[in-house]
């Protein structure tokens, strides 16, 4: 069992770590143009005769610097029962939202999306890098905020945004843009960018692989954190191997989707009744308790298109800003509960998803997400409780056979191809199956990505609590020591692994038993501030395993018989 639970831990220590380089995108990244001339900071998106020119990205260093604006700015402010909207006429959007059932970063504070960016939600650029400085003439009608303005050389833009009240579309907002021409001429409008919003950390203290850039192209979805952007360098040696970039770019022409998203909250932009052409996404500088951190940006990518005087041509898109509750994106559809991240792999994706349905249907019954897990995990282990008693059967017969292989090993030191012919000779003859102790563990490996998935970006967690928890989604802190943080959690559970590496039957070289004792070490500093929800799975899972081996402890060691004599035994 102790080499189930350790190579468990390393599977999912490696996993961890590709999961925090998860820069990976669909298509490889393509080489950017060469530098062009850069678009004035007050440019507005104006439709001219010819086709747009490809947007060339800010350097870095200017990402967060918003530009200078020529006409003051004016908000209006639009509410539902769930969500506050501030319209701004610069840009024509959605400069922010705060969400009224969810609580910000502090005590007290609520939620708010999009603060960090230096666009508004639903700007409409020409250039990703400039400023819609022009000014809308901003309307509010009821659940309606018209967003209006005419555009050289005579071309009407109006954006409809309809905010959503009904059961299951609290987080939603229609957005209908109309382009009109009211000049004689046809006009060819070029293609435009539609900003999909910010997203940055929610505590200074938030773990930087759930930060970033997502979209979808029907089969599979690419996420671009902030570390995509930086350069490459050899670790310890820091020789640079690949410079850094300004802005990520793609252009498939079939994007179904585009977001960003923190650990818990997205802000994501679908095409109604079409896709996107392409996206394009960049760091952002944020400043969050005297640190220096990143957030992301990033937008949708749409293809130009010709007005004939006097003709009107209308997009719609659907904007979610809210939280990433696996229900309300599911409800969205066109592959939007993608942006969760749950895993990339199909089994363990679906796994977490079952696991997530499950976990809130126990909370709805028990009416604590702690007790949830905790039933949860019971549940799970009670259904491997027969394979894992089977499997501790057969490292006990592993265990009794090891004098024999070590007479083997000594026999044929010379030999190794001769040994492990023996040594294979030896299982057979004994009806032993040295893998047989690996089945739990591969049926426990999507289970354990499943909840660590699951439980690393559930936002139904956020703060919720239990005895010294406050807040099952982030570490279990009671005090700090010397400025260290003490989670008590994470040290419970390294302390049942032990125990239960103590406990379990010693099988294989002895060498590499030593070495798998520092395991739990190793995986507890790699845990050590993940949401507090994880180590409180791993605690209860970690204890069960605990109650079986003292179950099992006192029962028979198994004979040590060959398999033909077993038989005729049998027959007797």
């Amino acid at each position: 069992m102790s080499i189930i639970a350790i190579a468990l831990a390393v599977v999912v220590f490696v996993w961890a770590n590709n999961q925090s380089r998860k820069e990976q995108s669909l298509h490889p990244m393509p080489t950017p143009p060469a530098a062009e001339a850069t678009a004035s900071p007050a440019a507005s998106p104006a439709p001219t005769v010819s086709t747009a020119e490809k947007a060339e990205p800010l350097p870095l260093s200017t990402v967060a610097a918003k530009p200078a604006v020529t006409i003051p700015e004016e908000k209006k402010t639009v509410g539902t029962p769930f969500v506050d909207y501030a319209f701004t006429n610069l840009g024509g959007g959605i400069s922010s939202l705060t969400l009224l059932k969810h609580q910000g970063g502090q005590p007290g504070e609520k939620m708010v999306l999009n603060s960090a960016a230096t666009h508004p939600i639903g700007a409409l650029l020409l250039k990703p890098d400039a400023l819609d400085a022009d000014g809308y003439a901003v309307t509010v009608e009821g659940d309606r905020v018209i967003c209006e303005k005419t555009v050289p050389p005579g071309v009407q833009v109006r954006k409809t945004y309809t905010l959503g009240s009904k059961k299951g579309e609290e987080y939603r907002v229609a957005l209908e843009v109309a382009f009109t021409n009211r000049t004689e001429a046809p006009v060819e409008h070029p293609g435009y960018y539609l900003f999909v919003g910010a997203a940055a950390p929610i505590h200074s203290a938030d773990l930087p692989i759930y930060i970033g850039f997502d979209w979808y192209d029907g089969k599979s979805n690419a996420f671009i954190m902030p570390n995509w952007f930086t350069p490459s360098k050899i670790p310890l040696v820091g020789v640079e191997t690949a410079p850094g970039k300004s802005a990520y770019v793609e252009s498939p022409g079939n994007v179904v989707w585009a977001g960003v998203r923190d650990q818990y909250f997205t802000t994501m932009l679908l095409p109604v009744g079409g896709v996107a052409k392409g996206v394009w996404a960049r760091p952002l500088e944020v400043k969050m308790d005297s640190k220096e951190l990143k957030g992301m940006e990033g937008f949708l990518e749409m293809p130009g298109f010709k007005l004939n005087a006097g003709e009107s041509v209308t997009k719609r898109f659907t904007i979610y800003a809210g939280p990433a509750e696996y229900r309300q994106l599911g409800a969205l559809g066109s592959g939007a509960v993608e942006m969760m991240n749950l895993d990339r792999w199909w089994i363990t994706r679906n796994v977490g998803a079952i696991l997530l349905r499950s976990m809130n249907w126990l909370q709805g019954f028990f009416h604590s997400y702690a007790l949830a897990i905790v039933v949860l995990t019971f549940i799970v282990r009670g259904a491997l409780w027969p394979i894992q008693g089977r499997a501790n059967q057969s490292m006990k017969k592993m265990q009794l056979l090891q004098p024999k292989m070590k007479e083997l090993q000594e026999k044929y030191k010379d030999d190794p191809a001769k040994m492990n012919q023996e040594v294979m000779q030896l299982y057979k003859d004994y009806g032993a199956n040295p893998l047989s102790g690996c089945l739990p563990m591969l049926i426990q490996i999507p289970i354990f990505i499943g909840f660590y998935s699951m439980l690393g970006t559930a936002v139904e967690l956020r703060n919720q609590g239990f005895w010294w928890v406050h807040d099952l989604s982030r570490p279990d802190t009671l005090f700090h020591f010397a400025g260290v943080p003490v989670n008590i959690l994470p040290l419970a559970m390294a302390g049942t692994m032990i125990w239960q590496m103590q406990l379990t039957p010693k099988a294989g070289d002895p060498a590499q038993q030593k070495m798998m004792m520092f395991m739990p070490l190793i995986f507890v500093f790699v845990t050590y501030n993940f949401a507090s929800a994880l180590a409180l799975y791993y605690t209860v899972q970690n204890i069960l395993s605990i109650i079986q081996l003292y179950a099992t402890r006192n029962q028979p060691m198994p004979e040590l018989v060959k398999v033909g004599v077993a038989n005729k035994k049998n027959r007797r």
